[in-house]
């Protein structure tokens, strides 16, 4: 998990940053800055809160990644160490038993299927609510 978020901090960060060098021009940030707010109030007040629906959106797309990611280091054996359950462990530990017990590697990669698909599909979603085009 800790992997995981190393690495993909950075996509949200770089999609951010471009995003408030956009919306810093915008007539409200001048107005803002015309009232005397200062650099600090104008970006926690004024910028971040037009960022929440691109978070929002990106955190939809990218967490069925981030599943099917952790899923794939578990099925490794790189993931969450045994006595953690995760469904990807359960499929690597599973698979010796898949000509006689084909269920119990179906069930967890059909949820891993599901859940990385619901996830995608809540982010395209926000994206057609909030008219957002995210490119990556």
């Amino acid at each position: 998990m800790i992997a995981i978020a190393a690495v993909g901090w950075a996509s949200f960060a770089r999609l951010i940053r471009g995003y408030i060098l956009t919306v810093k021009e915008a007539p409200f940030v001048e107005a803002a800055r015309a009232l005397g707010c200062s650099q600090i109030r104008i970006l926690f007040v004024h910028l971040m809160p037009q960022c929440i629906p691109l978070l929002l959106v990106m955190m939809g797309l990218k967490l069925g990644g981030y599943i099917l990611t952790e899923a794939s280091l578990s099925f490794l054996g790189l993931g969450a160490q045994p006595p953690t359950a995760t469904w990807g462990s359960m499929v690597s530990a599973n698979r010796s038993y898949i000509s006689s017990a084909p269920w119990m590697i179906l069930f967890p990669g059909l949820m891993i299927v599901i859940t990385a698909l619901c996830f995608n599909t809540l982010g395209d979603a926000l994206r057609d609510r909030y008219g957002l085009k995210i490119k990556g």
